[in-house]
């Protein structure tokens, strides 16, 4: 299954500068936070102003289906078709609001949680790519010469072709970004195939580093695009797709607090919401 996707061969070189020496890296797409080496952060980039709406949750995975994708969407194996229709008779059963996005990530009874991470895990990869297919036209490396969010820079870095942080365009970062989750998700050494098989012991180290580059996808088309995603009327679509992305993170701890600082404020809103949701619900 691995390698459906091509790579970019074309390496892009880090600017010159001293740096100590490190151990050696980890094999290919098994590299787990090395002292958060592939961020920088700048000067401070303003506030970041975002509308909260949101629609149904499955008219918007429907809305981004009706749409243009960067990447073919990834399948499932046949072992794991329960579980993904499991998430779809879910989100079906919701209203898109945050209450009912919350109970929708949460484990159902009698699902083992690494397999019911590993399905939302390629639910949420075709959903980023779907996602970033509808706003790839105006990401372009003349206008987000930085793959940026905020006042934080991210560096590409795979161990393989990129063995230090590099800098490169958000467009190049994103395909890199995109097609080594493919990779990772089409690895059945780590996403088994056989759904008797056992998975790996480092396999939540490896499933939340994808998460926290899929969440930097999602923090760059909100900084950079949310604007000309509003112009096309893609904005509840895409408030309801990071909603559902993050209440799952939250719900299975899968990134850092402090990678989520880009989008911070937009996070507690809507969780806040949430909360008075559930405190009116339950009085």
């Amino acid at each position: 299954m691995g390698g459906l996707f091509s790579k970019k061969k074309k390496e892009e070189k880090a600017e010159p500068k001293k740096e100590e020496k490190k151990p050696e890296p980890t094999k290919a797409g098994k590299d787990k936070d090395e002292d958060d080496d592939d961020v920088h952060e700048s000067k401070d980039a303003g506030e970041l102003k975002v509308s909260d709406e949101s629609s149904n949750a499955d008219d918007s995975y429907s809305f981004w289906d009706r749409n243009k994708t960067l990447k073919p969407a990834k399948e499932l194996p046949k072992g794991r078709a329960n579980a993904q229709k499991t998430i779809n008779a879910t989100m079906k059963a919701t209203l898109g609001g945050g209450a009912e996005l919350k109970q929708a990530v949460k484990l159902p009874a009698g699902e083992d949680v690494n397999e019911w991470i590993a399905v939302n895990t390629v639910h949420f990869y075709n959903a980023a790519n779907m996602i970033y297919g509808t706003c790839s036209e105006f990401c372009t490396d003349k206008e987000c010469p930085a793959m940026s969010a905020g006042k934080n820079e991210y560096l590409w870095k795979d161990n393989v072709n990129y063995k230090k942080p590099t800098r490169v365009t958000a467009p190049t970062y994103i395909d890199l970004l995109l097609n080594w989750v493919s990779d990772q998700i089409s690895d059945p050494a780590l996403f088994p195939i056989d759904e008797d098989a056992k998975f790996p012991r480092n396999f939540m180290v490896q499933v939340k580093q994808i998460y926290k580059r899929v969440f930097r996808l999602y923090a760059h088309i909100y900084w950079q695009h949310f604007q000309k995603m509003k112009a096309i009327g893609a904005t509840a679509h895409l408030n309801t797709c990071f909603k559902h992305f993050i209440y799952f993170v939250l719900e299975f701890d899968l990134i850092r607090k402090q990678d989520l600082a880009p989008m911070e404020k937009f996070i507690s809103k809507f969780r806040d919401e949430t909360g008075k949701s559930d405190k009116a619900a339950a009085s």
